[in-house]
């Protein structure tokens, strides 16, 4: 498949959809070049899997056209049934057949008439793509959440999709088996150039794994990744307004009292981290304890339980001074003026 990368392979224009009179998604221009992977960012009820569902073909959109390799899909004339046999999808929680894995993984290969011999080779090399070679015969049920995950994309992949969709592959997986998740989908891009277009919340996943970032929120592509998004609702105080996530309580401008937004982000880059209390006239100051430390050449991303989970970008410099490690106690600082509402 290398022929198609840095091609447009698949692209959405003026695309809309809606249920039950409410548009849920709108997206006016969305391309994705061949042999590249994408990561879809967003929180649990923005609308990827919808997106994703019309990606696949699997949904027509209310508005708007697709169009795969530079033609247009109409799904009347039949070609819809062509391209999406060039397509392949994986569901955030899989259905798999109460049989064997191998048994599962050779379902669409069934399908399509594939001769045995040509059935068993490839196969073979879907196992062992995702490290499941000694898996074939258990039963796939009886399997781990993470194992049942990399039956799902063997079975995907053994029909060699030219574009592979993954929602949220590791919602509902062990750590473990995540870091195996990750380096299969890179070695399945980087082995058999399958565009490979993903869906999740977590923004340092997206961004460890994906060439091109997506965030999403509501329905809509928006023009940066919102880090720290939290939905919640404002309330009010002797002390003042207030956001409550329900886990914890972010304090808010004055004039944004009036608001009805249930949706607020904060800035990562506005966020103080200390080893003690940070004295300032900051009004958000939450205890936590570091639970993610990525670095990026000169920055680190650093993932903070403190209730909810805060994202801080700081300095190399800074975590050495600090001493910050995978469950170092810390304390976040931030100002009500960086909180926004959505």
């Amino acid at each position: 498949m290398s022929e198609m990368r840095n091609m447009v392979q698949l692209e959405l224009r003026d695309v809309t959809h809606s249920f039950n009179g409410k548009v849920v998604l709108d997206i006016p221009h969305l391309s994705i070049e061949g042999g590249k992977i994408y990561g879809v960012v967003g929180p649990n009820g923005s609308g990827k899997t919808t997106l994703l569902s019309i990606m696949n073909l699997l949904i027509r959109p209310s508005t708007g056209q697709l169009f795969f390799e530079g033609s247009p899909v109409r799904y009347e004339e039949g070609n819809r049934l062509e391209f999406q046999r060039s397509m392949a999808m994986t569901l955030q929680t899989p259905y798999l057949f109460n049989t064997t894995v191998e048994a599962n993984i050779a379902y669409g290969l069934r399908a399509r008439g594939t001769p045995k011999r040509e059935r068993a080779a490839a196969i073979e090399a879907a196992l062992q793509q995702v490290g499941l070679r000694d898996f074939a015969t258990r039963r796939a049920r009886e399997l781990s959440g993470g194992e049942m995950q990399l039956v799902s994309i063997a079975r995907a992949l053994v029909i060699d999709p030219k574009i592979l969709f993954l929602d949220e592959p590791t919602a509902n997986v062990d750590l473990r088996h995540i870091r195996q998740l990750e380096e299969v989908i890179t070695a399945i891009n980087g082995d058999r150039g399958t565009t490979i277009v993903l869906t999740t919340h977590n923004l340092s996943q997206a961004y460890r794994i994906a060439h091109h970032v997506f965030p999403f929120f509501e329905g809509r592509l928006v023009p940066s990744t919102m880090h720290n998004l939290f939905g919640g609702a404002i309330k009010a105080s002797p002390d003042g307004p207030y956001f409550d996530t329900g886990r914890v309580r972010i304090w808010i401008p004055q004039d944004f009292s009036s608001s009805s937004s249930n949706h607020i982000s904060v800035n990562p880059e506005d966020i103080i981290v200390s080893k003690e209390p940070f004295t300032s006239s900051a009004r958000n100051r939450y205890e936590g304890i570091v639970t993610e430390v990525i670095e990026r050449g000169g920055r680190v991303d650093l993932a903070i339980n403190a209730g909810e989970t805060f994202r801080v970008h700081i300095t190399g410099y800074s975590l050495r001074r600090l001493g910050l490690t995978v469950g170092s106690r810390i304390y976040v600082t931030f100002k009500a003026t960086s909180v926004h509402l959505l």
